[in-house]
């Protein structure tokens, strides 16, 4: 049985997915603006706890079902390894992690929820650890800036994208290794999406755009988060 799963928006999943998703963006926000140093500290490592958890949660029933393999349960593919920065962050707050995740979340974890694609099919932990993982590693990057008062500094974004050469160089290494697809650097993936370009005598020709698109994307993320305008009043151990 196949369980590879992509929804649309003619689904009331994708909308309950999206409600959800916006509630974790924004109650980080919120609790960060309105409570004390303690609080928000704890709360970052429950943040950072949850998402731990929520992997081995979704891991392990894919374990027990039969459809965990090393080619497809790894956190290879980037919104994977944005959750790894992500756990890092929220327990150590190391800037450079802080920078990275910004841009591989916030690009990764949005094409992610407009186009919901589902590996081992729609069991509710599956669903909870998409939602929630995606919602995350996008809030991350606002969290650091709104909250932490990080500034982007100028041309971040294409240092991040030079990093990111490295993650999807691994991911390869990977992929060679299990027979995998992670990062889709292998073959495009099946959500309808119309940032994916194909070719029938190019087989790799949605990397090649996927390449060009992340780094236009990377760019309007800097342009967007250096709006914002940030008041340093708040102190935060950044390493």
């Amino acid at each position: 049985m196949d369980l590879h799963v992509a929804l649309t928006s003619s689904d009331s999943l994708y909308w309950f997915g999206w409600a959800f998703s916006i509630f974790v963006i924004v109650f980080p926000l919120w609790l960060g603006r309105n409570s004390s140093t303690k609080l928000r500290r704890n709360f970052e490592k429950s943040w950072a706890a949850l998402l731990l958890l929520s992997y081995i949660a979704m891991t392990g029933i894919a374990m027990y079902r039969g459809e965990a393999s090393w080619a497809t349960s790894l956190l290879v593919h980037m919104c994977g390894f944005s959750r790894v920065l992500a756990i890092l962050y929220l327990f150590k707050s190391s800037r450079w992690i802080g920078v990275l995740v910004t841009f591989t979340g916030i690009a990764g974890g949005l094409q992610s929820l407009l186009t919901p694609e589902f590996t081992h099919g729609l069991h509710p932990v599956y669903v909870f650890d998409y939602f929630f993982n995606h919602a995350s590693i996008v809030g991350i990057g606002i969290y650091i800036i709104m909250i932490h008062k990080e500034r982007l500094q100028k041309f971040s974004w294409l240092k991040a994208f030079g990093q990111t050469q490295v993650l999807a160089l691994i991911a390869v290494g990977i992929n060679l290794l299990t027979g995998g697809n992670y990062m889709y650097l292998m073959e495009p993936p099946i959500a309808d999406n119309p940032l994916i370009i194909t070719s029938e005598s190019f087989p790799y020709m949605h990397v090649v755009f996927f390449e060009i698109f992340a780094a236009l994307n990377f760019w309007i993320i800097q342009l967007l988060l250096s709006r914002i305008k940030v008041d340093k009043s708040v102190e935060v151990n950044v390493t």
